[in-house]
């Protein structure tokens, strides 16, 4: 059976537990319910960086026997954040599972992690240092009961990709020197890529002539082709999740997410807002693209250009929007704080799929929650409209699942500047 991790770390982070980091971390309760699905994700992003091969497998197996992380750890876990000595060494530790997964990025880390969480910097690494031992104890507990080794352990990490991928920041993939947290995991071969262990021993010294003279056959045979015929060039590769879309057509979206590729997006720059609030935004993000739409007087609000959202996050067939979204609803806040005569319409859509009516209500369900989070913020909803469109206006062929991926999106356009 699968490992749920966001399941289990949720349950071993309720209930009175909650509270008690929430003391630690100086945050509320409801900000560290909020945030355990970041975390944890953010956790296993880097435990899947370090296994990615079977020598840092091991490394991380190694700390869960000499650390002790396993059933018993979690049993105590309580009781630890109860004492202040408890507390400094569960702190202790976790920073030090931190430094392990992370190196010298730390710094960056918890400013990716502030920025989407909405978290203060310093309690962000607080929080994420004392889920790491919980989520290796919950790792050991699965390694201590299957028997797991290096392989399975890699298997284990690699089974909470798309877990990682939809609640982790974006930008985790930058901290952990990834171009998309797409290549996160890594499995070794299953079969051996040297010399097969079932050839007698007095034919294994023979192994190199037989390469030799596999080399030389296919060189005959190539040097023998028909004049007349070239060999193919091998097909590029390409993403599918990398989009490169004109600022007025919404880029492609995975499922029940307007997220994008952290390099689809470009390289993340500081930009100042006219009343001096700094962001730090991607170079092909909406928040770029709306604020270039605001100041060219040359461009009156309309109702055709639309701007996609590329870093929200819906839990699956809901309208309930993921921690990991509140960086980029943070940044569109701060727009409209900066241009305050401007005003927002916010559009949701779906593909084809399903019932028509029930697609609708989805679409205005998460329309009304991206309006609602941005009044959150402190902007007035008398800016801001939403509507849902359901399977109207595709922008892609719903007859392909690319197509299908790129009309479920969550737009704005500006009403009013």
């Amino acid at each position: 059976m699968a490992l749920h991790l966001q399941e289990l770390i949720t349950r071993e982070l309720s209930g009175e537990n909650t509270g008690k980091i929430a003391a630690l971390t100086g945050e509320s309760n409801a900000g560290v319910i909020d945030s355990i699905g970041t975390a944890s994700a953010t956790i296993m992003g880097g435990l899947m960086n370090k296994a990615a091969t079977p020598d840092g497998a091991t490394e991380i197996l190694t700390r869960i026997t000499s650390s002790g992380y396993n059933g018993d750890f979690l049993n105590r876990f309580g009781d630890m954040l109860s004492s202040d000595r408890g507390a400094d060494t569960l702190l202790e530790s976790g920073k030090e599972l931190l430094g392990c997964l992370f190196g010298s990025k730390l710094d960056e880390l918890d400013k990716v992690f502030s920025s989407a969480t909405g978290r203060a910097k310093g309690s962000s690494l607080s929080l994420l240092a004392i889920i790491a031992p919980v989520v290796m104890s919950i790792l050991g507990k699965k390694v201590d009961a299957d028997n797991l080794g290096s392989l399975g352990l890699m298997s284990l990490l690699n089974s909470q990709k798309s877990f990682v991928q939809s609640a982790a920041p974006s930008r985790l993939s930058g901290v952990l020197g990834l171009l998309s947290l797409s290549q996160l995991g890594g499995m070794p071969p299953s079969s051996p890529t040297g010399i097969p262990g079932n050839i007698p021993s007095f034919l294994k010294g023979l192994w190199p002539f037989f390469l030799i003279l596999a080399a030389l056959f296919l060189l005959i045979n190539t040097c023998s082709s028909p004049s007349g015929q070239e060999t193919p060039p091998a097909t590029e590769a390409v993403a599918t999740d990398t989009v490169t879309a004109p600022e007025t057509a919404p880029a492609p979206l995975p499922a029940d997410t307007s997220a994008v590729t952290s390099d689809a997006l470009g390289a993340f720059e500081e930009y100042a807002l006219p009343n001096g609030v700094k962001l730090n935004i991607p170079e092909l993000g909406i928040e770029r693209k709306l604020i270039a739409f605001i100041q060219d007087a040359t461009k009156p609000a309309d109702k055709e250009t639309w701007f996609s959202f590329d870093r929200l996050v819906f839990d699956t067939g809901k309208s309930t929007l993921m921690a990991t979204s509140q960086e980029q609803l943070n940044n569109i806040g701060e727009i409209l704080k900066a241009y305050p005569a401007v005003e927002l319409k916010i559009g949701g859509y779906t593909d084809n799929v399903g019932d028509p009516q029930a697609n609708k209500k989805l679409s205005q369900a998460r329309a009304e929650t991206v309006m609602a989070e941005l009044v959150k913020l402190g902007i007035d909803n008398i800016r801001l409209a939403a509507e849902g469109y359901g399977i109207e206006h595709p922008v892609a062929d719903n007859a392909t699942e690319e197509g299908r991926q790129q009309n479920r999106r969550v737009d704005c356009r500006v009403t009013k500047k």
